[in-house]
């Protein structure tokens, strides 16, 4: 831990961080919480909780409560369930000429000591634009027509659930508002989303993933894009941890360099990297780019982290919603940059990349008003 730094952190939030240091890297922890139900609430929040069961088990805490197995075994099934589907999806692909690539989610949760601990979240699947509409076409497919009239489409990608599993086809990885910045982040993406591509086995099925560097970057560019709209879980942070790790001397440190350089995100690379070597345990030769001097920052955003939980749980939405279309529209658009109005006050080292966010969010919400109006 970081020692006189974390005086800001509560007690409880002490306790937590040290337990799921242990459970990431699956070591027995050195102590029983004085505050297991504090460090259980605290990992409801930060999307954790079977991690942090399986680790209070192993220092000799017995966890007597069913319900608190209950999620246990739920995540366990789920797991089991998204790799079923992604097997599915492949297969099917595949004897359709697609090789999609799976962004985050599963892709990363080989990487935990206990893969099925890690609570599932969407199957993310890149084709590019040009496989898109036929991969989309095939998904559907599998769907029931109550699902496909329930999917989803945005610029990046189109959503279904199939069977309570979520699916999004990607064209895009990701997009930017800012027209400069997104074509570097295409760029970036067309590479590492189509060379020295990574194959993981699922189910003894081979599956693509991003090219090592590309991923490093692209798992920070997830973590602080939700950062810095929502609010962004501990998960996530493990996820890019234990990838970072898994991949110590692969990463091309020069080309990760520019891609953040290029994105105005290099300052808060050095903040999160702090925050997981010093608050997650990665071994500092394995921390690309690493550099000292961002301690009070890191501790400042994992003080937030803590706080706000995975998407923002932690932060109780108030108002209801006007009926009114544009006043509906007012509203969300207001409480998409509440969160970027409060970052800017906190966190002056931040502040051109909030102001860029926050354009962003502004035009995006101008642009999806223009055309559900056009629509209308």
């Amino acid at each position: 831990m970081a020692g006189a730094r974390d005086s800001g952190i509560s007690p409880v939030q002490k306790e937590y961080l040290d337990i799921l240091r242990s459970a990431i890297w699956g070591e027995k922890p050195s102590y029983i919480p004085s505050d297991v139900e504090g460090v259980l609430n605290i990992a409801n929040l930060q999307k954790t909780r079977p991690l942090i069961l399986d680790a209070l088990q192993k220092a000799g805490y017995e966890v007597t409560d069913p319900y608190a197995w209950e999620i246990v075994y739920r995540t366990a099934s789920t797991h089991i369930a998204t790799n079923r589907t992604i097997v599915e999806l492949e297969t099917l692909f595949h004897k359709n000429d697609i090789n999609p690539v799976l962004l985050k989610g599963q892709g990363v949760a080989v990487n935990y000591p206990r893969p099925m601990l890690r609570e599932c979240g969407d199957i993310d699947l890149y084709v590019g634009p040009e496989q898109y509409v036929k991969t989309c076409d095939l998904l559907k497919s599998l769907a029931s027509e109550d699902d496909v009239a329930n999917g989803s489409e945005q610029d990046k990608h189109y959503h279904i659930c199939l069977d309570n599993i979520h699916v999004e086809i990607h064209r895009f990885c990701d997009t930017l508002e800012n027209k400069r910045e997104n074509k570097y982040l295409q760029s970036f993406a067309s590479k590492g989303l189509s060379h020295d591509l990574v194959p993981i086995s699922i189910n003894e099925v081979s599956v693509l993933t991003p090219a090592d560097t590309f991923n490093a970057f692209f798992l920070f560019f997830h973590i602080w894009r939700h950062f810095l709209l929502e609010g962004v879980g501990l998960r996530q942070i493990c996820d890019w941890t234990l990838f970072l790790h898994s991949r110590a001397g692969r990463i091309d440190a020069t080309v990760l360099a520019e891609m953040l350089k290029k994105l105005n995100l290099i300052t808060p690379w050095h903040i999160f990297a702090t925050i997981v070597v010093n608050y997650l345990g990665l071994p500092l030769t394995e921390m690309p780019l690493y550099k000292t001097g961002f301690e009070k920052k890191a501790f400042r955003f994992i003080s937030l982290i803590l706080k706000d939980g995975n998407f923002g749980h932690g932060n109780i939405v108030t108002g209801k919603r006007p009926s009114g279309f544009l006043l509906g529209k007012w509203f969300t658009t207001k409480r998409l940059l509440k969160r970027p109005v409060v970052l800017y006050r906190l966190f002056p080292e931040i502040r051109p990349q909030i102001v860029t966010f926050a354009i962003g969010v502004l035009k995006a919400g101008i642009n999806r008003t223009k055309k559900e109006i056009y629509l209308r």
